[in-house]
């Protein structure tokens, strides 16, 4: 069982990677930790201020990895960074953006959130149809019902033997009126229950997802970079 208040940021950046990627013995990226999987990127980097945890994909030359390696001091030379892995393949996305983690939120959220089982599936059929076959790999799905039609829904992207990453989202029309943060509340619960640590991560350009953080008074323990090429983008929808 995850304890959050014994865990360092270092340690909180650890279990986000093994929870967002499937990795080897080596601790190589293999691929992304979701159904159907997905190519990782060429280099993750997970920061926090006592330091930075570096995972390199495992198609990536030793030669490369002691090359980025010099490369990968803080403050993050970002540019250098990307011409390097350019000479592996072309790049195809930079991500950057932050973690948090949860504080001791209230156990209380609107009435109007529920836990979507199997019986209550239906309720995901206008706005979020695709969730309907994924119930098992997304637990828990945290709805907020109007009407008998989820608006909008908080579950978990990537699922690790330790944590867990918020995937969120609302349905056009109903944004902007505090439902995301209500779903999220019963979500983060639901994953301490079970023992996990609970994760929510975003990306610098995605003001309203850091309004839900701010909102539910998140803790930024750490920020994500990756590099994603061309060649390793092959074959995966993600």
């Amino acid at each position: 069982m995850v304890t959050q208040s014994n865990l360092s940021p270092m340690e909180m950046l650890k279990i986000q990677a093994s929870t967002l990627y499937t990795m080897n013995e080596q601790q190589r990226l293999v691929s992304i930790n979701e159904p159907g999987g997905g190519q990782a990127p060429a280099i993750f980097i997970g920061m926090a201020s006592a330091g930075s945890l570096i995972y390199y994909h495992e198609q990536l030359s030793s030669e490369l990895v002691d090359e980025l390696g010099k490369d990968c001091e803080l403050p993050l030379d970002i540019p250098k960074l990307i011409r390097k892995v350019e000479t592996f393949e072309p790049v195809n996305r930079v991500w950057m953006g932050p973690a948090y983690a949860f504080p001791e939120i209230s156990d209380e959220w609107n009435q109007k959130v529920q836990l979507i089982g199997q019986e209550q599936r239906y309720l995901l059929a206008e706005h979020f149809p695709e969730l309907t076959d994924h119930l098992h790999d997304k637990w828990p799905v945290a709805t907020y019902v109007i009407v008998d039609s989820a608006v909008a829904v908080c579950c978990s992207a990537r699922l690790s033997d330790h944590g867990a990453e918020a995937s969120l989202y609302t349905a056009p029309g109903y944004r902007g009126r505090g439902y995301a943060a209500e779903t999220v509340k019963c979500w983060q619960h639901y994953v301490k229950e079970r023992g996990h640590l609970p994760i929510y991560s975003t990306s610098w350009d995605n003001l309203a997802s850091q309004q839900v953080a701010r909102k539910l008074g998140l803790i930024q323990f750490g920020v994500d970079f990756s590099i994603t090429t061309v060649g390793l983008m092959k074959g995966s929808d993600v």
